[in-house]
């Protein structure tokens, strides 16, 4: 009994040494080496939101951001290293928001083939596990706050950042400068070290879980993926949006950021129709006029200290030169703070002169330089 616990004790005593080793190899990573001392990031980021709003008008949605490393750094120091975010809207259309920081955590493959990741130990800890296959994630909630589990299921494929579908596809953008252009410092990071996998870009989904003591139940259009690099947000991205939304037979996820002192703006879409991808695809705003999807904010309101907006419209523009369109009006905001914006938001659209579809996703601000404004990135 003495040799297992002492063996038991020691292999805990190394999780945090395993949560360092990198494995790019492995599709749920760890995908980087995060310490205390660096400034690197490394996150599984997973949502649900309901199709059907909660009598406010609010729908129900729930996101879990597992880290390594923190978004956001200010200081000299990357800490608390270990932590989960839980923030949303419960089916009463109200808010949570909680973080939990733990002392230890790992991620790593399985012999069966799963990716097994756990944020603290013993009576208190938050795991998920990802299915080889990439078509199921799991949450389990186990600790004072939060019980339960998220269970996001896939109807589509997974996708890099450009669109790639396997491990021997770079999750990097490094692609899109790789004709030798002058890049700024915070280029350099965002083209070729900042990596993003979608594990799920939509499926059915259901969370099951008691927050803070109240159950919190409903079904809805799941999401997962990763993202991690070298650097926190704030050392080389000024502004970045991201939409995401299941909308009658469409689901999309799109992004559009720029980069601190930089001319390279980035966009990436990846856009399906009933689970089939009619693009999936990485550019840099402005070099081509096709195989493309434009963001574009709207509205002005004071929140948090910043002025955000109030609206979205996006359209992906097919390779084929096909328009697909959505608008979306935000409804709801949690999290609010100065450098990061999400939002509910109601939807409506679908192929320019064709039908329209109206449905409810998620709208959000990443304002990682802290400006005073939101701004155009096109």
């Amino acid at each position: 009994m003495f040799c297992s616990f002492a063996l038991v004790s020691l292999l805990w005593s190394l999780l945090p040494q395993l949560a360092m080793s990198a494995n790019l190899s492995n599709w749920e990573g760890p995908h980087i080496d995060v310490t205390a001392e660096n400034r690197a990031i490394d996150w599984w980021y997973t949502q649900v939101i309901s199709l059907t709003p909660a009598p406010n008008g609010v729908p129900p949605s729930i996101e879990v951001t597992l880290k390594h490393g923190n978004t956001f750094q200010y200081g000299s120091s990357n800490t608390p290293l270990y932590s989960v975010d839980i923030n949303g809207f419960d089916q009463d259309g109200l808010p949570f928001a909680q973080t939990i920081v733990f002392n230890s955590s790992s991620v790593s493959s399985t012999d069966s083939g799963d990716t097994f990741g756990i944020w603290g130990a013993n009576d208190s800890e938050i795991t998920f596990i990802a299915n080889p296959d990439r078509k199921k994630f799991t949450v389990s909630l186990n600790t004072t706050y939060a019980t339960g589990t998220i269970i996001i299921n896939s109807d589509s494929s997974a996708r890099t950042g450009c669109g790639g579908t396997s491990l021997t596809d770079s999750p990097f953008f490094s692609d899109l400068v790789s004709d030798g252009r002058e890049l700024t410092a915070a280029e350099v990071i965002l083209y070729r070290k900042t990596g993003w996998r979608i594990t799920i870009p939509d499926g059915p989904s259901t969370v099951d879980v008691v927050l803070g003591g109240k159950a919190v139940q409903f079904q809805g259009a799941g999401y997962k993926d990763s993202n991690w690099g070298p650097n926190a947000m704030n050392d080389f991205i000024m502004s970045w949006y991201v939409l995401i939304a299941r909308v009658g037979p469409w689901s999309f996820v799109t992004f559009s950021g720029n980069p601190i002192n930089g001319t390279n703006f980035i966009n990436s879409g990846h856009l399906s129709y009933e689970g089939e991808f009619v693009t999936s695809q990485c550019n840099i705003i402005g070099e081509r006029s096709t195989d493309i999807s434009i963001i574009t904010p709207s509205g002005q309101v004071v929140d948090s200290n910043v002025i955000a907006p109030t609206a979205f419209d996006v359209t992906f523009v097919l390779p084929d030169a096909k328009n697909i369109s959505f608008h979306a009006d935000n409804i709801a905001v949690n999290p609010s703070v100065s450098v990061y914006h999400r939002w509910t938001a109601k939807y409506t659209g679908g192929t320019v002169g064709g039908q329209q579809y109206e449905s409810y996703g998620i709208t959000e601000w990443m304002n990682a330089g802290n400006i005073s404004q939101w701004i155009y990135i096109q």
